[in-house]
């Protein structure tokens, strides 16, 4: 969708839907300074004005009140666009910018349904927002590009014409600057959410681990980045035993790939290294999962594409820091090369791993991948899988677990959780979980006790990761898919932690 600003009055902006975000008060729709009918159109009513009195008469017989999300479609004869929506956004002391979002998103599903191909939005007035104009833009815009996310990208049915077709955001000419800033910046983070969503909805017999480097390949040449994929030989040089084992079931071999993204004006721009599971379909291997539901293993890249899709963002929006990008990947299959329930794999830094269960194999590959990104001494590591059930049990779907032996990164990740409302949810991480995952026939086994299994798994991670280093794991399998459509999310891949990291690595770098 294209974005503009426009300074003229709205009476004499060119629209086929006119949006009036509305507070509600007392119970009521707030309607008294934001509506005025005229001969040429509708426009902000000036101090004193009332709204006129057939608005009035529609919104008392309607019951609208403007709760959060709500809509009221109005037909005006007296305006150019024939037909008005009044948009809830609540109380204006609850104000916040999720509620922004998903009435952006309601919007544009409506203008949508209504054809619109082009809506004009009348943004309230800043004093009664309560937040500044560059955070409403980029909310606003963030919530109806993600509410319109594209699905079905290999359906055969003719594609219909894509509406709204573009949208203007309408204030006074003061304000333009910030509102401009803040949906240049939402178009960047939504391009971030929006490849990984297609990498996690794209099917297993496409998606395989040499697809998935192709399609970092192809993102790193449009975004001037370096990449690096390395093959089973070289994956083999380095003694990958955790990445080699998990991919040596599948006809698909592994690969390794790294990006660089040069952006530091300074020796001291922090470097900071994402790492993200990339198991582009997970059976369990021999270990074999239940066959209900196992179609929706196709998303066990999801942290893959989520660390994709922030590099992607902090690409674009040229940040100050110097990133490293590692993503192992391959597929879990159980045929008669897998590894076995108490083969020991030796990994990548020397220590020998027994495996206990082969459908805990995404600890194996980011084992490895730690390893990696560690080599090159970053300020930050962070990683994202879709890690462990145990999590979903215990945070549900609406959070992703964090357990991190920094401060620094707990307090950035939380407060980006909260912008992008990506929310995470601190677990602890202790020298108890680190001593759970000790092997009996190897230095470290690749499965814990029954309880706390999300802080054990994070406890395994945790011995390859320099101690020196910051680091942050970020558990996203309950937030990585979704089984049900909702406001911002089709089904399918909902981006989970592209928005999140790209704006912890903002704050960071900031």
């Amino acid at each position: 969708m294209r974005w503009t600003i426009s300074k003229t009055p709205s009476a004499d902006t060119a629209a086929d839907l006119l949006v009036f975000p509305t507070f509600q008060v007392k119970d009521k729709a707030d309607i008294k300074d934001v509506l005025l009918g005229t001969k040429g159109g509708v426009r902000k009513a000036a101090p004193g004005e009332t709204a006129p009195a057939g608005i009035k008469k529609k919104v008392a017989s309607s019951g609208f009140v403007a709760k959060a999300c709500s809509l009221l479609p109005v037909y005006c004869s007296n305006t150019k666009a024939g037909w008005l929506v009044l948009a809830g956004l609540g109380d204006e002391t609850k104000l916040d910018l999720e509620t922004i979002r998903k009435t952006a998103g309601t919007v544009a599903k409506k203008a949508r349904e209504m054809k619109a191909k082009k809506v004009l939005v009348v943004v309230p007035d800043s004093k009664r927002l309560g937040i500044d104009d560059v955070a409403f833009s980029r909310a606003w815009v963030e919530g109806a590009e993600m509410s319109l996310s594209p699905t079905g990208a290999m359906k055969t049915a003719k594609k219909s014409p894509e509406f709204p077709a573009s949208c203007v955001l309408l204030a006074d000419i003061s304000r333009a600057k910030d509102l401009r800033a803040g949906a240049a910046e939402a178009q960047k983070f939504v391009a971030g959410c929006f490849f990984a969503r297609a990498l996690v909805n794209e099917p297993p017999n496409i998606q395989t681990p040499v697809h998935l480097a192709e399609s970092a390949k192809k993102m790193a040449k449009e975004e001037n980045l370096k990449c690096k994929i390395l093959t089973v030989p070289q994956m083999k040089k380095l003694n990958m035993g955790g990445l080699l084992g998990v991919g040596q079931g599948s006809a698909n071999p592994p690969r390794l790939i790294s990006l660089e993204y040069r952006g530091g004006k300074s020796k001291k721009s922090p470097t900071i290294a994402l790492v993200g599971k990339g198991v582009t379909f997970d059976t369990g291997g021999i270990s074999l999962k239940p066959g209900a539901s196992m179609d929706l293993m196709k998303s066990d890249m999801g942290g893959a594409a989520a660390v994709l899709g922030a590099t992607k963002i902090i690409a674009q929006l040229g940040l100050d820091v110097n990133l490293i990008t590692i993503i192992p990947t391959a597929e879990n299959m159980p045929d008669g090369n897998a590894i076995r329930p108490a083969d020991v794999l030796t990994m990548a830094n020397g220590k020998t791993v027994e495996v206990l269960n082969t459908d805990a194999e995404g600890r194996l590959i980011l084992a490895d991948a730690l390893w990696y990104a560690g080599r090159s001494k970053p300020d930050y590591i962070m990683d994202a899988a879709t890690l462990t059930g145990a999590c979903v049990v215990a945070l549900g779907t609406h959070f992703a677990g964090l357990m991190s032996n920094s401060s620094e990164l707990i307090d950035s990740l939380k407060q980006a959780g909260g912008e992008t409302f990506e929310r995470v949810w601190h677990l602890p991480l202790i020298d108890e979980h680190k001593d759970a995952m000790k092997g009996t026939w190897g230095d470290l086994k690749n499965l814990g006790p029954r309880e706390g299994g999300a802080m054990t798994a994070a406890g395994f991670l945790a011995h390859f990761v320099p101690e020196e280093t910051q680091w942050a794991h970020i558990d996203i399998a309950g937030p990585s898919y979704a089984e049900r459509p909702a406001t911002l999310t089709p089904v399918g891949g909902t981006g989970f932690g592209a928005r999140l990291m790209a704006r912890a690595v903002q704050i960071i770098a900031s």
